[in-house]
Order: C-alpha cells, then sequence, then structure tokens
C-alpha cells in the first residue's frame, strides 16, 4: 500500500532525518532512484538502526507521494500511532493473555478490523510485519473507530524471529488457515497464545507456518471455504474470551 500527502507524508532531507533521529513514528521512507549524498546515507543508516523499510521509486512519484516538487528526493511516511517494541509488549503482558499477529494483511479495511476485534477481546497485543502488508494509516483508523489507541501495535522487521522469541517467553503460537490443521474449538488453549493469521489470498508463508506450534482452523457449513480474516479472527478471539470466562 502506498502513502499519500494526505495520510502523513514528511518530505526533505534534513527534516526526514531529523524525524528518525528524533524517534518519530515513520512507517516508510521512499528515495528517488537517483538520490545519493551524506544526508542520504545517513537517512539510510538510521532508517537500518530504527528496522523502518526504504524504497526507491522515480522521482515523479516522490512529488505525489509528497503533494510538492520540493521534496528533496526523499519522502517519509510517517505513523499517526507510536508503534511499541515486542520487549515492551512482553512487560506489560498479564499471566494469561492472547497476541495476535497478522501475516501480511494487505486491505487496509481488514487490518482496522482486525485490530478492532482484537481490541474489544482484550488482547494484549498485535504484531505486524513491517514489510509487505497494509500499514496503519488514515483508512485503517477509520475502519478501527479509534482502536489503534487501545491495542498496542508492534512493527516487526522480522515476524518469524518475533514468534520465536515470543516461543522463548512461554506462549504458543497458532496458525489460523483454513482447511488446515485441527477444529479450534477442541483447542485447549494454554496461558498464553498468539493467534496468527496470513494474508487474504496466499495465507500464512511458509516459514510463518513452519515457526507455529499448530494450525487451527474454523469448521465451516455449506461448501464454504474461508471467512474474511478479521471475522475468522473474532470468532476464534472470542470464543477464547468465553472459555477463559467458563473455566
Amino acid at each position: 500500500m502506498e502513502p499519500t500527502a494526505q495520510s502523513g507524508a514528511l518530505w526533505g532531507l534534513h527534516e526526514v532525518a531529523e524525524a528518525l533521529e528524533a524517534g518519530h513514528p515513520v512507517d516508510r521512507i521512499y528515495f528517488s532512484l537517483q538520490a545519493k549524498g551524506p544526508l542520504v546515507d545517513r537517512i539510510k543508516d538510521l532508517a537500518r538502526q530504527r528496522q523502518v523499510r526504504f524504497d526507491f521509486v522515480e522521482v515523479g512519484k516522490l512529488g505525489q507521494l509528497a503533494g510538492t516538487r520540493q521534496h528533496q528526493e526523499v519522502v517519509a511516511r510517517t505513523s499517526p500511532v507510536r508503534y511499541r517494541s515486542l520487549p515492551e509488549v512482553l512487560a506489560a503482558a498479564p499471566p494469561v493473555c492472547t497476541l495476535l499477529a497478522l501475516d501480511q494483511v494487505l486491505l487496509a479495511g481488514n487490518l482496522g478490523l482486525a485490530i478492532r476485534t482484537a481490541a474489544g477481546a482484550g488482547a494484549a497485543g498485535l504484531l505486524l510485519p513491517a514489510r509487505g502488508g497494509a500499514l496503519v494509516n488514515d483508512e485503517v483508523m477509520r475502519a478501527a473507530s479509534g482502536a489503534v489507541f487501545r491495542l498496542p501495535l508492534v512493527s516487526c522487521a522480522n515476524l518469524a524471529k518475533d514468534l520465536s522469541i515470543l516461543k522463548e517467553e512461554g506462549f504458543w503460537i497458532y496458525g489460523l488457515e483454513a482447511g488446515s490443521g485441527g477444529d479450534f474449538f477442541s483447542v485447549d488453549w494454554p496461558p498464553r497464545r498468539v493467534l496468527v493469521a496470513g494474508n487474504e489470498t496466499r495465507g500464512l508463508r511458509p516459514l510463518i507456518r513452519k515457526t507455529c506450534d499448530a494450525l487451527v482452523q474454523i469448521p465451516l457449513a455449506g461448501g464454504m471455504d474461508s471467512l474474511n480474516v478479521a471475522v475468522a479472527l473474532g470468532v476464534v478471539l472470542f470464543d477464547i474470551v468465553r472459555k477463559e470466562k467458563m473455566a
């Protein structure tokens, strides 16, 4: 998903460098194909340190993203929310809790609804890959109806690695995938669990699937093969809530 000037764009070499140095939330940086020089190199170094993705595009595209030609060959898409670090979320997570991870969910509406559903179910946080999925923008904010400020969000440079870290912290990883694994109704959920949902068309990536401790699915009637990702997460999340209340 590409940013627009209306959804939080910052441009200019000094301005983008200062935003990174100050720790301002930045989702992605775009350079022109011709961009070079000490400040460009500094921005790249800062982006790597802060695990912010940067891409190279035609200079005309930068003008569209910034809404001006005075971009100095760099545009940063700034985030409307502050992402948390994984250690920060772990430190605040209670002994019994659910975390969510979305593996390259592309549609802003789906991401927003998933965030709102997770917040409503009392999830302790949601992990998002820094590359390949929808970013939190104005459309996501509208779909989530303010829930982005109620749910801790983690931007992951390497989702598989972060899932492995969660395993070491005592979490069990469950991949939600249509047509794979056991019936989720029969799962005896451990105290700490991560529910992972995949891309709208491709599902979970092979490495993410391999990282999961188990795959679960929602049994569907009438020849249906899958549900919308946010709907599927809601079904499973609130069944977990129901079982916790009955325990």
